[in-house]
């Protein structure tokens, strides 16, 4: 009997090991660090044969890619910069649109950050939601229009609704409808051009230093 229940421990160990080195990353071929294993065996939705198909860059890249939705939270100051330059533009927005119904074109500055103010604060506030300044991951492969693209409509699907309800709170009254189709496209087209510009000068900058 106790033959018995030390062949089976025995066997128990065996198949433990044998699924603990199955699914160790240097089975996969991946030189691994402490960090690179506990992400792979932690991380849920991830599949370690994806992870191993590529090459150290694209593992790292992917792996930090996951980490980064992992129910962490960025909120403007991770992002001064990108934050600033958000503003602007919205703040370019709103001063389009109040030229283009001025007679002469003339600004009047105080109501052009009135106009601003409910689309920069709802953009803002709403960004630990939205994650529109969780950090960029980029290899040779990356596509900038099409990242900037996803990530500033994952904001600008919230923020700039909101911020017309809010727009229309503040004044009392409802937007009419031309004012709520030309901001939703104007905002679109400003945030993502702008952005697309900030991250070819920000790799340029990268690469230069």
């Amino acid at each position: 009997m106790m033959l018995l229940i030390v062949q089976l421990l025995v066997a128990l160990i065996l198949t433990l090991s044998i699924r603990v080195d199955a699914f160790s990353p240097s089975s996969f071929g991946v030189r691994s660090s402490p960090l690179r294993l506990t992400t792979k065996h932690f991380l849920p939705n991830t599949s370690l044969l994806q992870l191993s198909n590529t090459d150290d860059v694209d593992n790292d890249t992917a792996t930090k890619e996951v980490i980064s939705t992992m129910g962490e939270i960025y909120t403007p100051l991770d992002r001064p910069l990108l934050a600033i330059i958000d503003t602007i533009s919205l703040t370019a927005f709103a001063a389009i649109g109040k030229s283009s119904h001025s007679s002469d074109g003339s600004l009047d500055i105080l109501s052009v950050l009135i106009t601003a103010f409910p689309f920069i604060t709802v953009w803002l506030a709403t960004s630990p939601i939205t994650a529109v300044y969780s950090p960029d991951y980029k290899n040779e492969k990356s596509n900038v229009i099409a990242s900037v693209l996803m990530k500033v409509m994952g904001g600008w699907l919230l923020a700039v609704p909101l911020g017309i309800v809010l727009r229309g709170v503040i004044k009392g009254y409802i937007p009419p409808a031309p004012f709520i189709v030309v901001t939703l496209l104007a905002t679109l087209i400003i945030l993502v051009g702008v952005r697309i510009l900030f991250s070819i000068a920000e790799d340029f900058f990268v690469e230069f230093v």
